[in-house]
């Protein structure tokens, strides 16, 4: 009997477990995110990646985080497509060193390698230049930068 009950209680985990992968989303690719890049020659592997769409401007945010507050973010319209583009008002880049201590992208490019809008993923690879808002630093220059998020 207590065979029976086992072989019962395992078929019923199964059954759930197979049911719940039936369920999930079809098509969505559970990988993990990843944000890479080099800063002014030293290796950048975010810790965090991750992406948002603001409602009020429709913007993706793209954003690599290394929990210390350092960041890399990029700020494309939801809708954009696979290309090549070069800053602007429309597609921006933003480094950050510190919470005092950050930059905008002002020459380089983001190129979009695929954008599934449906399944919400992208990934890409980007590079900028730019100088910090508040403080006399040297330039940042970000090379090598790639993107694989879902957000």
């Amino acid at each position: 009997m207590t065979t029976k009950k086992s072989f019962a209680a395992i078929a019923l985990l199964l059954l759930i477990i197979v049911s719940a992968c039936q369920n999930s989303k079809a098509g969505k690719n559970l990988s993990k995110n990843s944000f890479t890049a080099v800063v002014n020659g030293k290796d950048f592997t975010a810790k965090f990646a991750e992406g948002h769409i603001t409602e009020i401007t429709n913007t993706l945010l793209l954003s690599g985080s290394m929990g210390n507050g350092e960041d890399i973010q990029l700020f494309l319209p939801q809708d954009t497509g696979a290309g090549t583009y070069s800053y602007d008002m429309g597609i921006q880049g933003k480094y950050q060193k510190t919470d005092e201590d950050f930059s905008f992208a002002n020459a380089g490019q983001l190129i979009i390698e695929s954008h599934d809008t449906k399944n919400k993923y992208i990934k890409g690879s980007f590079n900028f230049t730019s100088k910090p808002m508040n403080s006399e630093a040297a330039s940042y220059t970000i090379e090598n930068g790639s993107f694989s998020v879902h957000y």
